[in-house]
């Protein structure tokens, strides 16, 4: 079996700290912030995000807030409710879907992306935080923790104190940021579109080889 990757597109690069301050502005009231970005269904596990992020915010002394980027899909049932029962709610952001050429700018101007979804074939996401070069907060299932390798922050989805503890040490470790960042710089060169090809193109041959003449 042969296993073909993903790559990320092209608007997704690192931002100058002029526009990171004026991200923040737009969407953050100035202030620093992590982002979810995906649809709001129940697999991306965003009850446990936003339990993970009333604990942080709890413990913590801080202004930082959670932008969610995406549709509400899913408003409903657990994630609805789990919101409206929130202690720091104020402190959510929705943006709605965003186009590429303002997401990037969004990822780009993020503390950390927080990926903690409970299934996913690949991550797009992960990726696309590396070329914007953006710690990565993610699950230790499914397929997140083959992606991120070593170049993320690896939580238990299902309990948020796990989350909670990555948003801490992203917020209060710079080190652990840098290296991060230095990390993910060098994990994005196994996800590239020419990679994509290469290795989907390879398969193919492969199995024409194979095939009984």
């Amino acid at each position: 079996m042969d296993v073909v990757y993903n790559g990320a597109n092209k608007e997704f690069k690192p931002v100058e700290e002029d526009i990171k301050r004026i991200t923040k502005d737009m969407y953050s009231k100035a202030c620093d912030f992590f982002v979810f970005i995906g649809a709001l269904n129940p697999r991306k596990n965003l009850s446990n995000l936003f339990k993970a992020f009333d604990i942080f915010k709890d413990q913590n002394t801080t202004d930082i807030k959670l932008l969610i980027v995406g549709e509400k899909m899913y408003w409903s049932g657990e994630i609805k409710d789990t919101f409206d029962a929130m202690k720091f709610k104020d402190d959510i952001i929705f943006t709605g879907r965003l186009e590429p050429e303002e997401l990037h700018k969004v990822v780009g101007s993020a503390l950390a992306l927080t990926y903690v979804s409970i299934f996913e074939g690949f991550g797009i996401p992960i990726v696309e935080a590396w070329y914007s070069e953006t710690p990565v907060i993610t699950s230790n299932v499914t397929s997140m923790p083959e992606i991120a390798g070593d170049a993320a922050v690896i939580t238990d989805p299902f309990k948020p104190e796990s989350i909670a503890e990555g948003l801490k040490s992203i917020t209060f470790d710079k080190n652990l940021r840098e290296e991060l960042i230095e990390k993910g710089k060098k994990r994005r060169l196994e996800f590239t579109w020419q990679k994509t090809a290469d290795n989907l193109w390879s398969s193919i041959e492969k199995t024409l080889n194979q095939t009984p003449k």
